[in-house]
């Protein structure tokens, strides 16, 4: 009998440790790293065992809390605490509270990768890891089976005719723009410069991007607009394309993107095209409602002359020409998001989806009995635009602060503005620096995207990281709240409500 005991067990060398009150162990073949809390990025809208998702060697590795998994509540993180890196059916990083050491057990012969021991009332109780995923979160199992998981969907932003798309911002108090097609991304002004000797004085420096050299200039010297205060914290540099190179031009403010009617751009006024500044003016935009003028500006015309023209010398090679391809024909480099934020958390939406980003109005117009996240609606240009506050949909705690700012996009053929606390930069991601994000669907959850399909981990000076989660326009509003907004515009205009659909809440009939 003994022998029968001995032939199907065996002595494994575990790794033990404790969570909450509950003893556990893995076993060490299982443990791939055991680590030192790190920054955990929260996943809005994720299950609760879901603490978020961390990049670990240049990986990122979802965060789950084992304590809610078991049943549990997650304890504050203490001096002990850690995260256990396991490879499951793939690698997953658990939040512990103390690890202890290493042991030997007598284990089941047939333990599956990921397993994990339990000391109850002195005995030994196999958790089978995997089932605990499956159960709440069915794509981390099933993750790479290729039908079970939908592709997301390709966003693409329903453009008016005639429409041209424009990059705003702010030089000494004036309204200033350049082509989006011109703009590669937005970024803060490095840190570090590298001064250049014998350079034109517009120059400010030199940085690196991803690698390459960037020759930084001040646009305001270029229009002979003056020397900026030395407080820069608001400014921002444009990376423009410029012939076949790369340059950076510092300006004072970043404003947002704007999209308008091709008849609202004109020629300048010969009058105009005298002095230095204002032969740098490629055509002027007449904004709607009377709300002002912009100066569109032209990178071949800023760098026209030969004083400056051997500053694009030292730029890196422009790649936006000629990104490298995927196999399906889709580029693989250089895709541009508009970055916001919302509390301390980063996220991206493509470029592509946006059609503008405007200030939020100090009062929105309340629609009664509307959602708590339909923060109110405004008037976009004749357009009534509902505001969503999308703090409240990912779940942010507190309230937003400071230059809250709008995002414009048309999703199905509405538009919808989603409430950020602010927009920071445009940035074009490196295809090696974006990966899909782990499948958190649930068991039961309908068929559709998922609003993170992706996410971008970049490398940073400080050795930190930098995590962006990545945006899926047509699956940011869900069909229950694609079904709302046409209820309220269909209210709105004094239209009947669509089928099966309360005209201020959006419900549908069962």
């Amino acid at each position: 009998m003994a022998a029968s005991k001995a032939a199907g067990s065996r002595r494994q060398q575990v790794l033990t440790f404790r969570v909450g009150a509950a003893r556990l162990a893995a076993s060490a073949a299982d443990v791939i790293e055991v680590l030192r809390p790190v920054r955990v990025i929260r996943v809005p809208h994720a299950p609760a065992g879901l603490a978020g998702v961390a990049s670990v060697r240049g990986a990122v590795v979802p965060v789950l809390s084992l304590a809610r998994l078991l049943g549990g509540e997650e304890a504050a993180s203490g001096a002990a605490s850690r995260l256990l890196l396991l490879q499951a059916e793939e690698p997953v990083a658990l939040t512990v509270d103390e690890v202890g050491a290493l042991a030997q057990l007598d284990a089941g012969a047939d333990q599956a990768a990921g397993g994990l021991y339990a000391h109850e009332d002195g005995a030994l109780r196999l958790i089978d890891l995997a089932e605990l995923l499956r159960r709440e979160f069915a794509g981390l199992v099933r993750r790479g089976a290729g039908p079970d998981r939908a592709e997301p969907a390709q966003p693409r932003r329903q453009a008016a005719k005639d429409e041209r798309g424009f990059l705003a911002f702010t030089l000494a108090d004036q309204a200033y723009a350049l082509p989006l097609a011109e703009v590669g991304e937005v970024i803060t002004l490095p840190d570090h410069l590298a001064t250049l000797p014998r350079t034109d004085a517009a120059m400010v420096g030199a940085g690196s991007l991803r690698g390459a050299l960037l020759p930084i200039v001040s646009l305001r010297a270029l229009l002979g607009l003056g020397i900026a205060a030395s407080d820069q914290r608001g400014a921002r540099v444009v990376v423009a394309h410029v012939g076949g190179s790369r340059v950076g031009l510092l300006v004072d403010r970043l404003n947002s993107i704007l999209r308008v009617p091709a008849d609202s751009v004109g020629a300048v006024p010969a009058v105009l095209n005298r002095g230095r500044g204002e032969a740098q003016i490629q055509s002027i935009c007449r904004l709607p409602d009377g709300r002002g003028l912009v100066s569109i500006l032209s990178g071949a015309r800023l760098f026209r002359d030969d004083t400056v023209a051997h500053i694009l010398a030292n730029g890196g090679p422009d790649r936006h020409e000629a990104p490298d391809m995927n196999p399906d024909g889709r580029a693989t480099t250089g895709d541009r998001v508009v970055v916001f934020q919302l509390g301390d958390e980063e996220y991206g939406l493509p470029v592509d989806a946006v059609e503008e980003v405007v200030r939020l109005p100090d009062t929105l117009t309340r629609v009664p009995k509307a959602p708590g996240f339909i923060e109110g609606v405004m008037n976009l240009r004749g357009q009534v635009l509902p505001v969503i506050d999308q703090r409240r949909r990912f779940g942010v705690a507190g309230s937003g602060t400071g230059r809250r700012r709008v995002i414009v996009t048309r999703i199905n053929g509405k538009l919808a503005g989603f409430a950020v606390d602010g927009v920071s930069e445009i940035l074009a991601l490196p295809a090696d620096r974006v990966s899909e994000t782990p499948d958190f669907s649930q068991p039961g959850d309908a068929e559709g995207a998922p609003v993170f399909s992706r996410i971008a981990n970049l490398e940073t000076a400080d050795g930190a990281g930098r995590m962006i989660l990545l945006i899926e326009p047509q699956a940011l509003l869900d069909r229950a709240e694609r079904d709302l907004l046409a209820a309220l515009d269909a209210a709105l205009k004094g239209d009947d409500a669509p089928a099966g659909s309360d005209a201020m809440t959006g419900s549908a009939a069962p």
